[in-house]
């Protein structure tokens, strides 16, 4: 789920609308108050009193009320967008005078050319707009925040649901490869018994660490040996495929979220592979002073029908990721010719 953003032109014509809307229910209710209080005391041409909506056309026509709001928001969205959020704080405040400045500057020359008299400049809209343009920027950046946080709850409780969906079944496996296992010790069958017991360390991994938001990294790494074995073996036999891992973890306890470097290796075994064809896996994983790097090269072939879903994996994982650590990874990746490249760094807790 994910909550809609408008556009920077609809925040901006937004935000004049309720500004226009605001500053003239606010001046009709002040001037409804004081004609049945004070009594009438603004007058037409031919002696009869103003109204409420002669006043509301005055503003808007002649004055250019809306236009002078439009220009005004459009200077504090302006700010905020490609200031407040780019720069530092003083380069926002900076800019934002210097705006309202020429903005005020620019009402008073006008006001000048229209109703004649000496050009004085006021300081006090300038002012006035520089204060409401700050209050603004850190009122949006205060409300963006908590929005923000609250995407990042919804889709971390989206996330669990979907691993306790995933986990209905691992269950049955787990118990089912336990039971495989026996036979095949009784058998004699080694290789296959030692491919089960690996198989199902991969299992009750998924089903003791995937519902947790962290995990040891010793465990996240015993994960990663496991799956790396079992490919191994499946591919012992292909003369084609060549393999070449390099995994280091110098056992400082850190943690880490599980399943978190999953998809990266799958999709290189599951889009790297090609049985009738050259091809080359290098991966080479380093857990040191709590930092991970992980680095991945893999061969890359015209997709089939049935693998058009390449990348979703890590498009997610990537969402998941910014969720998790947003200041605290880097990720790359891209084709150059017929190989692809990975690279993950993490700062573990």
């Amino acid at each position: 789920m994910k909550i809609p953003r408008l556009a920077i032109w609809q925040q901006w014509i937004l935000h004049a609308l309720l500004i226009w809307i605001g500053s003239e229910l606010s001046d009709s209710i002040t001037y409804w108050y004081e004609i049945n209080t004070v009594g009438n005391y603004l007058f037409n041409e031919d002696g009869s009193a103003v109204t409420l909506w002669q006043r509301f056309v005055n503003h808007n026509y002649y004055q250019a009320v809306w236009l002078v709001i439009l220009i005004g928001t459009l200077i504090v969205e302006f700010n905020y967008h490609f200031v407040f959020i780019k720069r530092p704080l003083s380069h926002f405040i900076a800019s934002n005078f210097l705006f309202s400045l020429v903005f005020a500057m620019a009402l008073m020359a006008h006001n000048q050319l229209k109703y004649g008299g000496e050009f004085q400049f006021l300081w006090a809209p300038s002012i006035v707009l520089t204060a409401y343009g700050f209050a603004y920027a850190i009122f949006r950046d205060f409300v963006y925040q908590r929005l923000n946080r609250a995407q990042q709850k919804i889709q971390l409780v989206e996330a669990e649901l979907t691993t306790l969906k995933a986990q209905i079944n691992p269950h049955f496996f787990f118990n089912t490869l336990n039971t495989v296992y026996g036979t095949a010790l009784s058998e004699n069958a080694e290789k296959t018994a030692q491919y089960i017991e690996q198989m199902s360390n991969i299992m009750r991994y998924a089903i003791t660490e995937a519902q947790q938001d962290f995990t040891s990294v010793e465990h996240e790494f015993g994960f990663v040996e496991d799956y790396l074995y079992l490919q191994r073996m499946r591919l012992a036999e292909r003369n084609t495929i060549l393999v070449q891992t390099d995994l280091f973890y110098d056992k400082l306890p850190a943690e880490i979220a599980p399943f978190i470097l999953a998809p990266f290796i799958e999709n290189a075994f599951k889009y790297g592979i090609r049985v009738d064809q050259d091809c080359i896996i290098k991966l080479k994983l380093r857990i040191q002073n709590r930092i991970l790097d992980l680095k991945i090269e893999n061969s890359i072939f015209p997709l089939k029908p049935e693998q058009a879903g390449l990348g979703t994996g890590i498009r997610n994982t990537q969402k998941r990721l910014q969720i998790i650590y947003p200041d605290r990874h880097q990720l790359t990746y891209g084709a150059v010719g017929d190989i692809y490249t990975l690279r993950l760094q993490i700062h573990l807790n």
